[in-house]
């Protein structure tokens, strides 16, 4: 038999019954507000597939869009106004933002009580202590419960991760040692990064180069998390974007079967994306215990 191919839609649907009964329990409907500055595209893509995708479950978005040219002040004056907000339960910034705006300075405006991307400072310090109320990134969170739903777990095992992003690699290195697991970040420097991912139990890649991996990164046996999402056009996106043609950072006919019967990978499409998904609208529901 080949390796499992995690199915992340498949993991995505067992997860929704218990989701879509959280909201139904709640007064009313929770709802994210998503600030857009400009008009990538890519991220108006994101935006309408999350919107989606809460309409799905039961909850609500509601969509701040600024134009390109808003200042830093315009953008910081709508955060603080859904801190305001008796109606809005979770914030997210649609990044990447305009190079003229600074980022941190967006992000820490955010109430961390309604911080649905866990990337306050508050938030941070939170998800690196391992604490169970911690609001994580929503990749990471996707992760944990995907492999929480194909059983398999990081306690005691290798697990290397490749990236080092605020956003994506460095929480997913804090989840899993806050799982039990050795872990091993690489990045862009890193010497002989072949030497590094075939020492793992566990490879999860975030680095957003397309076919980064190839057999000779893995050994028998590894379990591979590609988290990574690119355009076949060698474009890095932050999310899964339908009808596009995606790639991740692992080249998947290549890796799949170099693991063998005991092994295990996520594709790209269908892995981790939506799993992000789930993770930012489940990351709502908690925050509505906040406000």
């Amino acid at each position: 038999m080949p390796a499992l191919i995690i199915d992340g839609r498949a993991a995505r649907e067992a997860y929704m019954p218990a989701l879509q009964a959280r909201i139904k329990a709640l007064i009313a409907p929770p709802t994210l507000a998503i600030i857009q500055v400009g008009d990538r595209p890519d991220s108006t893509a994101f935006i309408k597939a999350k919107s989606a995708f809460a309409v799905k479950v039961g909850a609500k978005t509601r969509h701040i869009h600024l134009s390109e040219d808003a200042s830093q002040a315009d953008v910081i004056k709508s955060v603080q106004e859904c801190n305001a907000s008796h109606d809005i339960h979770g914030i997210i910034v649609q990044l990447p933002l305009p190079i003229t705006i600074d980022q941190d300075a967006v992000i820490e405006a955010i109430d961390p009580r309604k911080d649905a991307d866990g990337l306050t400072a508050l938030n941070v310090k939170h998800w690196l202590e391992g604490r169970e109320d911690a609001i994580m990134p929503a990749t990471a969170r996707g992760v944990k419960e995907l492999l929480e739903h194909y059983k398999l777990s990081l306690f005691g095992k290798h697990v290397v991760v490749v990236g080092r992003s605020m956003l994506v690699g460095k929480p997913l290195a804090a989840l899993a040692l806050n799982e039990n697991a050795t872990v091993t970040i690489c990045h862009s420097r890193t010497a002989d990064l072949a030497q590094e991912t075939k020492k793992a139990d566990v490879l999860i890649v975030a680095a957003g180069r397309p076919a980064l991996i190839g057999p000779g990164h893995v050994h028998e046996g590894a379990v591979v998390i590609d988290v990574g999402i690119n355009d076949a056009k060698r474009e890095k996106l932050e999310e899964e974007i339908p009808g596009r043609k995606l790639v991740g950072d692992v080249d998947f006919a290549a890796v799949l079967p170099a693991l063998g019967d005991a092994g295990a990978i996520t594709p790209v499409p269908g892995g981790v994306g939506p799993m992000t998904v789930l993770g930012l609208i489940e990351n709502l529901v908690d925050l509505c215990a906040r406000v």
